[in-house]
């Protein structure tokens, strides 16, 4: 039989979870303190006012419960174990709300379309694929979904429901593809349990924040400093500065004002993301070049290199502005050539090279960060059948294309729109040797 306890012995705090503190591991909180922190640790997991009434209740419930977790540690693992669920319920909510009533499928030669009406609940649409796959004739071939103009297989499961969102838009990133396929495993993980597992409030307040911003994505609102689907990030106005010692020093742009500057040092002003108070930095600010793309967010040339008397004549009468930008999912162009990979540049700076700069083998990559796309191509040599040459690679990138310059360049501007070429200085600073080397 099992255990009866008591209120007071159900209200009583699991002392378990108060070892859980906001410096780490420790001695038992009071329990009023751990129940406060445990909101806190959630309390910014906030959904968009347009994600779907459903999707928003079980969220709710699921931080209400996280709560709980101060008498009972094992709530912690319940509310884990629950919010891979919804993550399946949110793509099941938002692909209604896409097909707007109206799905089409077609065989996989692109033939006979079937276009299924009043879907108006996730039920419809489980039903229709059943149709459709009792239509199919032996050795026919497979109805397929279609997105758009592109045709993708589609079940009704939740490998199916990526596909789609990643085909219509609503997911993006090349980091985010293998976070999202084992997301995939571990939901079906625990729709098919096979062990006892605990987990850690720390543990589950990530999947949380990691569940709000990929439902937040779903209905077309990325997260500011998300970990999955970041917003557009913030650039200002920002003055490098270094010597022939390989000093070198970054600062807002209006310390020009300030500054009396020093002997020997070289200015350059650039449009870059630059807050040393806040979270958000530039891990490889310093390896800055004009040419290549060596920063970890993108990184604009503006000015220089010059005195710093000229910088600030220049800033006075330019008065540049900063911008939003977006990281995700950008388009590196790479050179390979007698032997050497050169690391990736934007496509209107490839644009712009002089005809001599243009031999060799090209590569085009859409990858987040530079150096995952550097690696991606690296890798195309030394792993070829593990790497893709089309598509989407085991790595976060996706392969576009490989030729020629100019083939390149054509197939790419079949992707992203019009290249404006853009002719740039060779501008490097002291550090931007070290950049192959932070593999």
């Amino acid at each position: 039989m099992a255990e009866i306890r008591s209120l007071d012995e159900l209200q009583a705090p699991d002392s378990t979870t108060l070892v859980f503190t906001p410096h780490g591991l420790g001695s038992n909180m009071p329990a009023e303190e751990s129940a406060e922190y445990l909101q806190l640790l959630i309390a910014d997991c906030v959904l968009d006012p347009d994600v779907a009434q459903n999707t928003r209740r079980e969220f709710a419930r699921l931080q209400r419960l996280f709560a709980y977790g101060v008498l009972e540690y094992d709530i912690f693992t319940v509310v884990d174990d629950r919010a891979l669920l919804v993550m399946e319920q949110a793509l099941r909510e938002r692909f209604v709300q896409w097909c707007a009533g109206t799905i089409t499928f077609e065989d996989a030669n692109g033939n006979e379309p079937a276009a299924v009406e009043d879907v108006h609940t996730y039920d419809d649409v489980l039903a229709a694929v059943k149709r459709l796959s009792r239509r199919r004739r032996p050795a026919s071939p497979r109805w397929q979904l279609k997105v758009d103009s592109t045709l993708i297989d589609f079940n009704g499961m939740l490998a199916g429901l990526r596909t789609w969102a990643r085909e219509a838009g609503l997911l993006r990133g090349q980091r985010t593809r293998g976070i999202e396929h084992a997301l995939t495993h571990l939901r079906n993980a625990v729709a098919h349990p096979v062990g006892y597992q605990r987990t850690t409030p720390v543990e589950t307040g990530r999947t949380l924040h990691d569940l709000a911003e990929f439902i937040n994505q779903l209905w077309g609102c990325p997260t500011p400093g998300g970990r999955l689907y970041p917003a557009p990030v913030e650039r200002d106005i920002v003055v490098m500065a270094w010597n022939d010692e390989g000093n070198i020093h970054m600062a807002q742009a209006d310390a020009l004002r300030d500054d009396t500057g020093a002997e020997g040092f070289v200015y350059l002003l650039i449009r870059s993301v630059f807050r040393p108070e806040g979270r958000l930095q530039d891990a490889h600010w310093s390896a800055f070049d004009t040419r290549f793309e060596t920063t970890q967010f993108p990184t604009h040339y503006l000015w220089g290199p010059g005195s710093r008397s000229d910088a600030l004549a220049w800033l006075e009468e330019q008065q540049p502005t900063g911008d939003t930008v977006d990281y995700i999912d950008r388009v590196f162009l790479l050179r390979e050539h007698d032997g050497q990979l050169y690391p990736p540049m934007r496509p209107d700076v490839a644009a712009g090279l002089l005809p001599d700069e243009q031999h060799g083998t090209w590569h085009s990559v859409r990858a987040d960060f530079p150096e995952h796309a550097f690696a991606h191509v690296r890798e195309l040599n030394s792993n070829p059948r593990t790497h893709a040459r089309t598509g989407d690679c085991i790595c976060p990138a996706h392969h576009l294309s490989s030729g020629t310059h100019e083939e390149v360049m054509r197939m790419t501007a079949a992707v992203i729109g019009t290249i404006t070429p853009r002719r740039t200085p060779a501008v490097q600073t002291p550090d931007t040797f070290l950049w192959p080397h932070r593999f």
